[in-house]
């Protein structure tokens, strides 16, 4: 689904980019389709409309021409998914804990940049991220640094700058917008903005290589060149050979062999069930949610105390013997682990297993 949305999203605005150059009524077509098809493969990826309408007045003096195409493309757009909208947009405003960790502004835009300069492993930082961030703010300035290059009439034009911005800033403004309420901002749900941070590092390294300074230009090109190559290389090869995602089979197996009929099995956080499931051949056995203990007041304070926590857990597990607990990135739901501090000092812990984002622990609950 994350490569599938940034294809479809390119797709949508170079259809529309094409649609707008007066190239044929079927670009409105791949414009409409492959947005709509977006839509599909992530609700985030509804913020395209948003982008594409502004891109639609960034290219005005070409895109007045088109206007036709333009209104029923954003009718098809649109006008089908009113009715959801009647519902949908008011809950946008509605307080509420999602599980995500609520991110400023600064925050989102380091980890976003963080990540698509040196990836998930982060191989290279700070370096290969300051030389990203510095080859595109150069090729955002390159239209204001006409004088200084050799060609001047290569990739000087301030409007796509524009439009790169608002590709890149848009979805970032609303997620943000929408999580000072309801926070919602993990950065593979932007993963389809990417390409116009690479697009206006693209843009800096040609605008280097034509900066006249006794050569130097070219130069620092093959350089910095040279540095995200290497970058991109390690951190693609340590992507493709160490462990990064939640190893779910290899939980589902481990505790599949020692498993006795009956014994309840803790998620947290609960969203690992699913995957889990997939991977456990038991299709029916008794399974509970881990408690949700983030909620906070208005000064910061915690609205569930270790009293409340241990009362729960005591009649979550009342009448079985044994527990299993299969933890997961437990700090969004349980971020001072009184869960499994509850399961430490009322049960004994007898085996455990630890994979790759994964833990697996055993207990058998003491009798009182």
């Amino acid at each position: 689904m994350y490569t599938l949305v940034p294809a479809l999203a390119l797709l949508a605005l170079y259809g529309l980019r094409c649609a707008v150059a007066g190239r044929g009524w079927h670009w409105w077509v791949v414009q409409v389709v492959a947005t709509s098809m977006a839509f599909y493969s992530h609700i985030l990826a509804a913020l395209l409309v948003p982008v594409q309408m502004s891109l639609y007045f960034i290219w005005w003096p070409q895109a007045r021409r088109q206007w036709i195409g333009g209104l029923i493309s954003l009718a098809c757009l649109t006008l089908p998914y009113l009715p959801l909208a009647s519902w949908q947009a008011p809950q946008v405003f509605q307080v509420r804990e999602t599980g995500f960790y609520p991110y400023t502004l600064g925050a989102m835009v380091e980890v976003l940049l963080n990540g698509w300069s040196t990836g998930l492993l982060g191989w290279g930082w700070p370096w290969g991220t300051l030389v990203m961030v510095a080859l595109a703010v150069w090729g955002l300035a390159s239209p204001f640094l006409r004088p200084l290059l050799a060609t001047p009439s290569g990739p000087a034009r301030a409007g796509e700058r524009l439009a790169l911005v608002c590709w890149l800033m848009l979805p970032l403004l609303a997620v943000w917008f929408i999580s000072l309420w309801q926070p919602l901002f993990t950065d593979r749900y932007l993963v389809w903005t990417a390409p116009a941070f690479y697009m206006l590092v693209s843009l800096g390294l040609t605008t280097l290589w034509r900066f006249h300074f006794k050569g130097w230009g070219r130069l620092a090109v093959i350089l910095f060149t040279g540095i995200l190559l290497v970058v991109s290389g390690v951190n693609l090869w340590q992507q493709a050979t160490m462990p990064i995602k939640s190893d779910f089979r290899a939980a589902a197996a481990y505790v599949a062999d020692r498993y006795v009929t009956g014994d309840l099995i803790l998620f947290q956080i609960p969203y690992g069930r699913y995957t889990f499931d997939y991977y456990f051949p038991e299709d029916e056995y008794p399974w509970a949610e881990g408690l949700y203990t983030n909620h906070r007041d208005p000064g910061g304070a915690y609205l569930m105390g270790e009293r409340e926590a241990a009362y729960r857990m005591q009649e979550m597990t009342a009448g079985y013997s044994e527990v299993w607990l299969i933890a997961t990135e437990t700090t969004m739901w349980d971020e001072r682990g009184l869960v499994k501090a509850w399961l430490e000092a009322n049960a004994e812990r007898v085996d455990e297993a630890h994979f790759a984002r994964v833990d697996v622990y055993r207990y058998v609950i003491r009798k009182t």
